[in-house]
């Protein structure tokens, strides 16, 4: 068996490479980094690679976020 060596993190506020910064002063090798939600969108059910429209929801939100 494999042993799970991945952590989820959340983060309201991200300096440049403060995830990484983090984890390696703490001593740990950061392979990947994957961000998996940014200001209310999300990659849920989206295979790699692949891209989606924005719903019109999703763009009054970001709206709001200017």
């Amino acid at each position: 068996m494999e042993t799970k060596r991945e952590i989820g993190i959340q983060i309201h506020s991200g300096k440049n490479r403060i995830v990484r910064r983090i984890f390696e002063s703490l001593g740990y090798e950061v392979i990947k980094l994957d961000r998996v939600v940014y200001a209310n969108l999300t990659k849920k059910d989206l295979p790699r690679g692949r891209w989606r429209y924005i719903e019109e929801r999703e763009l009054v939100q970001l709206k709001h976020l200017i």
